[in-house]
Formats: C-alpha cells, structure tokens, sequence
C-alpha cells in the first residue's frame, strides 16, 4: 500500500470515529437530562410558566375469538367555556345562532340556558364553565362546527379536558369474564382477562412539556424531557360471542324457571383447551335481577355429588386391570344401605337390586359405587385417594383470570378431617370441594382420550398487526388413566345419555356423553346437609365420537320443584348443543389467524369510516372511494375485489336507516343526532320503531330491535 493511500484510510477511521464520539456523547447528554438533570429542568420550566404533564397511553382492546371487540378505551370530552379568549362583539354578534345550535343539539336545556351560561364567565370570571361532558368524537366534532366555535384555537372559547374511558359494546355479556381494573376505596381491584392481562394492555405513560402563552392557555414545546406513551397491546381472546349470549340466556332462563340463587355454563375446546364460553349468573336481591356478579365456575367451590363418579370410577379401573363393568352387584331390593351407622339412599332400587356395575353408572347408583369402593379400597384407603392425585385433578388450574379461582380440596387419609364415612361418601362426590371448572377438566380429559389440558381464555396479544405473544396449549398431565379405563369411562358416559339419567338429550342434534349430578348442599358441621338445598349439574361433551367440546351446566339451589341434575341443568346444555351444531361455525376448522374480514360492515347500511379502517383489517385490500367527505359511509365490495367507500349524507331532522349496524354505532348516531335511543335484544339493528327517511321532532325516543 503506498503511503498516500495509508494516509487516507487513517483520515477515513478517524472521521469516522469523531463520528461515533459525537453520537455516543449526545446519546449520554440525552440520558443525562433525562435522568440526573430531571428535576432541575422541571424546577426551571416552573419557573418559566412551563408545566410538564404525564400523557397517559391508550389502554388495549379486548377481542373475541372471532375479532369482535369486547372492551375497547375510547375518548370522551368535557367541554367548558373560557370566556377570556373570546371577542365579546363576535359572541354578541352569534349569539342567537350559537344558542340555537347548542339546545338543538342538547335537548335537555333550552336556549336561554345556554345564553345565560355563555355571559355568566364575564359576571364570575370563571374560565372553566361546563357546556357538557362525556361527549364522544363525532359529539365533539359536530360542537366545533357551531359560530364562535368554529373559529381557530385561543380564539372560540372552548377548551376540553379529554378523558379515556373504558367500555363493552356487549354490555354485561361475559363481563366478569372480561373483567376489569379499576380503584375501589382506595385500593386497585383487579378482575377476570383485564386484571390478569393489565400490564399488556395498560402500556407505559408518556411526558409532555407545554409553555404558557396567555393566560390559562398552554401549547405543547419540544423538549429533551418529552417521552411519547407506548398504547398497550391488544389481547385476542377465545370466548365466542355468539355462543355466549346463547349461553347467557339459557342459563338465564333455567334460573328464573327453577328459581334459583346462581349458576354457570362453561364450554371448551377439547384439544386446545380454549374456553369459548363462560356465563355466570347470580340473583340480586335488591334489583332482583339475574347478573354475572361473581365468577362462580372458577371461584366457588361446591360438592359435585354424581359428576365426581367419574372419578371413582377411574380408580376403580386402574386399581385392578381385570375389573369388569358388566359384572353383576347384589345390592337387595331396597335403596337404601348402612355404611358405618350411617344410611346412604338411592333415587330408586337401581335394575331390582342386581344391576350391572355399568347400568349403576348409568342409573347413577350411590350404593353401588359406595360398595364398589369399600370393596376395593376399605384396608387401604390412601390408595384410592393416590389414584384421584395420580389423575392432577386435586392441583390449582393458575387460570388466566385475576382474582378469583378456588383450589380443589380432596382430603387424604392423614387429614384430621378423615373418618371411616369418608371413603364411602367421596365415592360419591361428597367431602370433596372442587369448582365447576375442575370438573370440565377432568371430563375434557376423558374426551380428549386421557390428556389433561389446562383451560385458557387467550389466543394471542397483538400490538397493532404483529403477533407478540401465543399461547400455545398447556397440558396438565399427558394420561389420567390407561387406554383401557379411557375407553371404558368413554362408552359409560354414552351410555348415560342412552340408556340412564340424560336420556332427555338423546335428541340432540349430535350424539353426546356425560354424566348428571344432585348434591345436596351441607349448612356446615352443625347444620349438617339440607335436604332443601341442592347443586344441581351436567357434564359432558360431543359429538361423542369425535368429541369438539366439553361442556358444564351447574345450578345452584333450585328452589321451583326440580332439583336433579337431568332435569334442570341437562336441558341448558341441550340449548348450547343445538344452537353450537345449528351454525356453520361448529363444525368449520378452526384457525390462529384473524382473517381480514369487512362482512359485517358490508352487511350495515353504514358504519363510522374510522372504525372500518381501524377495526376491519384492510391492510393489503384495495379500497376504492369517492371524494370522502363524510364520517360515516356505506361498504360494498367492487368489482375488482377490493372495498368501495361511498358517502353518507345525513339530513338533521330526518330519521337515518339503521339496519345491520353495531348497538354503539346506532345508539350513537341517533344521540347525536339529537334523538333518545333505547333498544333490546343483542348483536345488530334488525329493525327500529322510527322508519327510515321519518322527519322527527328532536328528544324523541328511537327504540331498536337487536337480533345476532
């Protein structure tokens, strides 16, 4: 190499590293202000009529399985008057027109109201009087098109404090499920997929610095102290909205029919585990109405009564590889037997007291199962508790619900709570606490040919279109049981509902299996059990040959003249079955990824243009538009494939068509359009009490039939 070249490559590497000098002393400068110099600058920026404000990140949406939003964060503005910024001939000046746009658009109060307010900042001096509050965007915006209001900031008059809110457009559907996050008495409760999921859809705050420029007026600067928020990502979760309202509504019913105090539906994916419904309900004394107020499937624990045969059945099997269900017990011709002094009944004498172990499972015989286990299990008790815990069902589920799961109590020989009684009552699902959701577990386990899956209630969590996080399927315990006993337990679950107790469900539309259950409630130690007081339950799965779902039904104190299990929790799960396999949804294969789908905005007579473009999925789909002036549009397909945006124009008197629109969009539209809106029903508008293109007086009531 000559020496000329020698030179310029080293005055190459020394630029380049004066380069990398400079950079890594401004990256250090930036940390330094940041970190050691923080309070110095915020110290010196009050002193200069600077403020510095934290700006709060956008809390995540919440998702169902099919990208339905859940529970979405959403800006509402309270807008007050700040006479001080405002000319006083101009507001002289439009004065009438500005009244009249803000009664027509409030109804509530009438012009003079408005008149009065809009002067009382000169007689007070008050810079902050209230116009209205919790309006929404298109609210907000429709106020800024008003004289005096239109005109350019510092100079109309208005200011806003802008506040996020939280909201479902479901309602109370699945909302304990959903959950939430807020402060009571001080203190933060958290709750359901909300709670558990906070810090991902919480994100991290932001600081932004603002400069005085007149009085009681700020204007953002730039500053090395500012910090852009970081929003929270979005949780998509596998509860399916459709089948859930289903779920709600039956449970909601079987309660009112059978007057009972709560009860919970649960349905899950056999494979994955996902839980695609949960409904809970409890009575309201005070508003005696039904409501999801507590999370009994997970949080209460209860006596399964016959489900827990199941179980017993299991060690049985496993504990002797030879145990045949078609041998014949002698158990007399009487339903009732003494176990250590004290008497076990039977509904009725099961087969003339000579029935076949499997038609006593059929039949669900405590004395044939309290004999079974006494036979089997009477010199070495702790046997049989080692083939429950050898199955996991006595472990925590650690679901991802914040705040309310119960753990299974399955006592063992060495408890101070063990007697002589308890092996032959836990036999038959007493002096065992579980919850509704363990007892899914297990019969899921028995559907998915041995394998304990951990239920789930999310899929993913996505920030924007990116996938940041799966949840893959979490398994408990690889086999329960033998393929035997698997198989076994398999063809006497199907034998429930074709020859016992469920022989109501032998109609479904698809062959189903499980298992009935009635356990009367105990009133603790003193009280004893009350022969008034009774969970009453089903679980099963289907179709039974190709299982997809497991499902629960649990009913609590039924108090309407029907307590057993086939009778008030076996039709809910009919219902569920019926309306599952009566929609293309349950037997289509299901998939990880969220299609890009525009069908329900196509389906709308229109729908707020934003909310398409955010929520629809359009990245990559060609869209074709008119010259968009409007918020909200209609949707159509073109002719290319792509989505066409065709305007909407609103008449202000004039009742619009509010067919196939989501419950939010309709209600808000007819609002702020200066209508009252009331509706039933959930899902769509299927039809509205005001026919389109009706010329209406302003506060009158528009109310909406929703169908799904």
């Amino acid at each position: 190499m000559s020496k000329t070249r020698f030179n310029d490559v080293w005055r190459v590497l020394l630029i380049y590293m004066l380069v990398l000098l400079f950079a890594g002393a401004v990256v250090m400068r930036i940390v330094f202000l940041q970190i050691a110099e923080r309070e110095q600058l915020m110290e010196k920026a009050r002193e200069m009529d600077f403020r510095m404000d934290t700006v709060e990140p956008v809390r995540g949406n919440v998702f169902s399985k099919n990208g339905t939003l859940l529970a979405a964060t959403i800006p509402v503005f309270d807008v007050y008057f700040d006479y001080s910024t405002v000319n006083e001939d101009t507001l002289n000046h439009w004065m009438g027109p500005l009244t009249d746009s803000l009664s027509a658009m409030f109804r509530d109060h009438s012009k003079a109201y408005f008149e009065d307010l809009l002067r009382k900042g000169r007689r007070t001096n008050n810079k902050h009087l209230y116009i209205a509050k919790r309006l929404r965007l298109n609210e907000y915006n429709r106020l800024k098109t008003f004289p005096v209001f239109r005109k350019r900031r510092f100079q109309n008059g208005i200011g806003t404090d802008v506040k996020l809110i939280r909201e479902r457009p479901y309602g109370d559907l699945a909302m304990r499920t959903i959950g939430y996050v807020r402060k009571i008495e001080g203190k933060m409760v958290m709750k359901g997929i909300e709670g558990q999921f906070d810090t991902c859809l919480r994100g991290k705050p932001g600081y932004q610095v603002y400069r005085r420029v007149n009085e009681g007026q700020y204007i953002t600067v730039a500053s090395p102290l500012n910090v852009e928020p970081v929003n929270g990502s979005d949780v998509y979760t596998s509860i399916d909205i459709e089948i859930q309202d289903v779920a709600e509504e039956a449970l909601r019913k079987c309660l009112i029919d059978n007057e009972a105090a709560e009860g919970c539906v649960v349905m899950m994916d056999v494979q994955s585990g996902l839980i695609e419904v949960m409904a809970n309900l409890r009575y309201n004394y005070k508003t005696k109405e039904y409501e999801e107020s507590y999370n009994f499937a997970v949080g209460s624990m209860v006596e399964p009564g016959s489900t827990f045969k199941a179980i017993t059945m299991t060690a049985v099997l496993e504990n002797n590889p030879n145990f045949s269900v078609k041998r014949v017990l002698n158990m007399g011709n009487t339903a009732q037997k003494v176990f250590h002094n004290k008497v076990m009944k039977d509904s009725h004498v099961v087969k003339n007291g000579t029935p076949t172990v499997e038609e006593a499972f059929w039949e669900s015989s405590n004395i044939a199962f309290a004999m079974l286990t006494t036979e089997a299990f009477e010199n070495n008790p702790q046997r049989f508790i080692d083939l429950i815990y050898a199955t996991k069902i006595q472990e925590p589920l650690h679901l991802d619900l914040k705040g309310e799961e119960g753990n299974p109590d399955i006592k063992t020989v060495k408890d101070r709570r063990w007697s002589k009684l308890s092996l032959p009552w836990m036999s038959i699902g007493y002096e065992v606490m579980v919850t509704p959701m363990t007892m899914l577990t297990y019969y899921n386990a028995i559907a998915n040919n041995g394998r304990m899956v951990k239920p789930q209630f999310v899929r993913e969590i996505r920030r924007g279109k990116d996938v940041v996080m799966t949840y893959d399927t979490i398994v408990i315990n690889e086999r329960i049981a033998s393929e035997r006993t698997i198989r076994t337990l398999q063809g006497l679950l199907r034998g429930v509902v074709e020859n016992g107790t469920a022989k109501a469900l032998n109609d479904c539309v698809v062959p189903v299996s499980g298992k009935t259950g009635t356990a009367q409630i105990s009133g603790g130690k003193k009280k004893g059990y009350d022969k008034k007081n009774y969970t009453a339950s089903f679980v099963g799965y289907f179709p039974s040959d190709k299982p997809k779902y497991t499902c629960v039904v649990m009913i609590s104190r039924p108090m309407g003249g029907k307590y057993y299990g086939a009778s008030v929790a076996a039709p809910v799960f009919k219902d569920i079955v019926n309306k599952v396999y009566a929609t293309s949804w349950g037997i289509k294969e299901e998939t990880n990824n969220y299609a890009e789908n525009c069908e329900k905005y196509t389906k709308a007579s229109m729908a707020y243009y934003q909310d398409v473009v955010d929520y629809c999925g359009l990245t990559g789909i060609r869209m074709v538009d008119e010259e968009l002036g409007t918020e909200w549009v209609s949707i159509s397909q073109s002719n290319n494939g792509g989505v066409k945006f065709t305007n909407i124009s609103l008449t202000d008197d004039e009742v619009p068509n509010l067919a196939g629109m989501n419950v939010m969009d309709a209600v808000y539209l007819i609002e702020s359009m200066g209508w009252k809106a009331e509706f039933s029903g959930r899902g769509v508008v299927e039809s509205q009490s005001v026919k389109a293109g009706t010329k209406l007086e302003k506060g009158k009531t528009i109310s909406l039939k929703l169908k799904i």
